[in-house]
């Protein structure tokens, strides 16, 4: 298998988004990796860390910068390395692409590039989050694609989210439910009325509204809401990951007597297996649900080892056969979904910048 990295994507590239790409290509050999990105700055890069006969580099001239207008700077910037990368994936030449470089740039490069899934109005940004219960994980989707949605879409991303964790993580029947500000059917927006009304009609475990908390408890395995409040979910998340660590190292600090140190000494282990479960690094790349195509979201400060796991996560979406699956549930939801949400083209004007 053939994998594309934009290697100029990302606060840290190309020096962190290479030196991840490595290691990938380090651990499996069997596949191919394609970095696309300016050969001056890649090059260097590639040599300082020894890449394997498995790495080949595909110049791209240009860079979609972090804070461009996502839609304008992808179809102004035409030998930028996201769409050079989008290409190849297009072309056949490559299975998967990831990039930590803008999320707009990267949803609007995917929509204009690859298209959607028939059926698919808006593709969805799908975030991993560790559960209480079990280990278990639960997918919130969208993460942060798409700002204004309609009932129809948070029902596809349902349906797209329940797809993926069967597919993928072997979850047999994901339960489902709306992000609301309380579980009674009165609470929540028009919006969420809107779309669990949907998925009441549907053939999915839909369990109703969920609170924030709930993402964490193990109660729900897929929840849905707008790329708004989902990206604020998911960025308040990763704060409270860092604060918890922070806060507890200026409580043992602050009272630096022999037994907290030695109570902080004990519990080290423990506290960095906690860590390893909030750290985003862990996850590696978000998926693009509802492409017609493999793309992976990294964070934007990924580190090499996130580059890596975004990387892994990229080869498991295409070993498993997730964007079949996908294909298949989205048309046989047709029977449920409204009418203007089936078979909609593709249309460049909507999509979000």
């Amino acid at each position: 298998m053939r994998l594309v990295l934009d290697a100029m994507g990302g606060d840290h590239a190309p020096d962190a988004v290479v030196e991840g790409g490595v290691l990938f290509a380090r651990a499996y050999p069997g596949h191919e990796l394609v970095l696309v990105g300016d050969a001056t700055r890649v090059r260097p890069v590639l040599e300082r860390a020894g890449a394997p006969a498995n790495v080949q580099l595909h110049h791209a001239s240009e860079v979609v910068e972090m804070d461009d207008p996502a839609t304008a700077a992808f179809r102004r910037k035409r030998d930028s390395s996201l769409r050079v990368g989008f290409a190849l994936v297009r072309q056949g030449e490559a299975s998967a692409l990831v990039s930590a470089g803008n999320s707009g740039a990267v949803m609007a490069g995917g929509m204009l590039t690859l298209g959607r899934i028939p059926g698919v109005e808006r593709p969805a940004i799908a975030a991993l989050f560790p559960a209480l219960k079990g280990g278990g994980r639960c997918l919130l989707l969208d993460a942060g694609a798409n700002v204004d949605c309609r009932a129809s879409h948070l029902a596809q991303f349902a349906v797209l989210g329940e797809a993926y964790l069967r597919t993928l993580l072997g979850v047999k029947r994901p339960r489902v439910a709306v992000l609301s500000n309380g579980e009674e059917p009165s609470k929540g927006t028009q919006l969420t009325r809107d779309a669990s009304a949907l998925l009441r009609r549907s053939d999915l475990d839909f369990v109703g509204y969920v609170e924030g908390k709930d993402l964490f408890s193990g109660d729900v395995e897929v929840v849905v809401t707008d790329g708004f409040t989902g990206n604020i979910v998911l960025k308040t998340s990763e704060g409270v990951g860092m604060g918890i660590t922070g806060l507890l190292r200026q409580a043992i600090e602050k009272r630096g007597g022999l037994p907290e140190k030695l109570g902080a000494l004990l519990l080290k282990p423990t506290l960095a297996g906690l860590r390893r479960v909030m750290d985003y690094a862990e996850y590696g790349g978000a998926p693009l649900l509802g492409l017609q195509g493999v793309g992976i979201v990294a964070h934007g400060r990924s580190s090499p080892r996130a580059i890596h796991n975004a990387l892994v996560t990229a080869l498991q979406h295409v070993r498993a056969g997730v964007q079949e699956e996908l294909t298949r549930c989205i048309a046989n939801a047709a029977s449920w979904l409204p009418p203007h949400a089936r078979g909609r083209k593709a249309e460049t004007e909507e999509v979000p910048d």
